[in-house]
């Protein structure tokens, strides 16, 4: 069982609504395929506006964190 207390700070912006959920975000997060993870979300029509802003946010800090 994963801690779900220390959910990856790259989805933060992710509101988890059930344990499993945490489990999800964390096994995602964690994952060394992150970026092309995120990126296939905002190919989800189902995603809010609001949410793919924030996932377009997302992919920017990884980059620039790849760069540094």
């Amino acid at each position: 069982m994963l801690c779900y207390e220390n959910t990856i700070s790259q989805l933060n912006f992710i509101e988890p609504q059930s344990l499993c959920d945490y489990d999800l975000i964390n096994e995602v997060a964690s994952s060394e395929d992150l970026a092309s993870i995120l990126t296939t979300l905002l190919f989800d029509d189902t995603l809010s506006s609001n949410l793919k802003k924030q996932i377009k946010q997302q992919l920017r800090v990884l980059k620039a964190s790849k760069r540094n």
